[in-house]
């Protein structure tokens, strides 16, 4: 393949939380889809979740319930790798965060693809280079890091690996830019990438201010939501330095840097609700509880679309 232009369709391995999704962006851009999992149910389940989150776009006014039809019509399921990935330009992998299952998968799908097609990782911090070890064409694989839920944050990580080429880099890239996402670029490797290290170091903070009773998770949120979120929305960290001032941001970091976390532990808060089965939304309870758990995605998912069109009108 030379350009995006030369992909027509698409395969999305595995069809949970995020395969389900991604594979939900393609289908609603015009891509004919092909999503593997390991058994009849995954599937239903991953269609029924993509029906339901259609309903959402439409009733937040993204999408029209023709075109949902149509998207729904694009994707066919399947249990057979072979299947999934033959003929396809594109396939991104979103299995278990396993790097074994990964390469496994990676080496099996190398044996039914063309020799130019592009094979993604949605892996959220394994290094890519490890991904494709092994591999007959190291080359053209790359990490697209869509985040939770894939149908709607814009943000994607591209991550290169040591040996992706610029042509796989350039069609991959070209590519999230054609499905409507944002774009950004992990330049060399380093475990995490930058969304999760950054988001683990703020959470660190967080998890730490509630351990100590500082605040509560209630008030920890509200802080980001109506602070720190609403800048960053717009502001990223560096341009908010640039205008508080690089002075002020010395001052206080001299003070204030050796008070911070720096431990590398777990948090007993989380350690104690995943001993307990808490798992957050999807058990009803985690931090928070979730009575109506359905109503409790719809709820979160309908807030990220009302913030998502307010974003479109200022990223133009």
């Amino acid at each position: 393949m030379n350009s995006v232009d030369d992909v027509k369709s698409v395969a999305v391995i595995g069809s949970g939380v995020m395969g389900h999704g991604i594979a939900e962006v393609y289908a609603l851009n015009g891509y004919p889809v092909w999503m593997m999992d390991v058994n009849d149910e995954l599937l239903r389940k991953g269609m029924n979740y993509i029906k339901s989150e259609l309903r959402t776009l439409i009733d937040n006014g993204f999408t029209t319930e023709e075109e949902a039809e149509k998207a729904v019509n694009r994707i066919s399921t399947t249990t057979s790798l072979r299947e999934a990935v033959e003929g396809r330009e594109f396939v991104t992998e979103a299995v278990t965060e396993d790097l074994k299952l990964k390469r496994r998968v990676f080496s099996e799908m190398e044996n039914y693809v063309s020799e130019d097609a592009i094979l993604a990782s949605n892996t959220s911090g394994l290094m890519i280079t490890n991904i494709a070890r092994g591999l007959k064409r190291p080359e053209r694989v790359i990490g697209t890091h869509f985040s939770v839920p894939p149908h709607i944050v814009p943000g994607v990580e591209i991550i290169r690996g040591k040996k992706t080429s610029d042509t796989t880099f350039k069609i991959a890239y070209d590519l999230i830019k054609k499905i409507g996402k944002v774009p950004f670029v992990v330049k060399k490797e380093i475990d995490g990438f930058l969304l999760n290290r950054l988001q683990l170091a703020l959470n660190r903070e967080a998890f730490y201010l509630v351990e100590k009773g500082v605040a509560t998770p209630e008030d920890v949120d509200i802080c980001l939501n109506s602070v720190l979120g609403f800048r960053w929305a717009t502001v990223g960290p560096f341009r908010q330095i640039d205008s508080a001032g690089i002075d002020t941001a010395a001052r206080v970091w001299k003070y204030l840097l050796p008070t911070l976390a720096n431990y590398r532990r777990t948090p007993k808060i989380i350690i104690d609700k995943v001993a307990r089965g808490e798992y957050g939304m999807k058990t009803g309870k985690g931090i928070f509880e979730y009575p109506n758990i359905e109503e409790a995605y719809r709820k979160r998912d309908d807030g990220f679309l009302k913030t998502l069109k307010v974003m479109k009108t200022i990223w133009k």
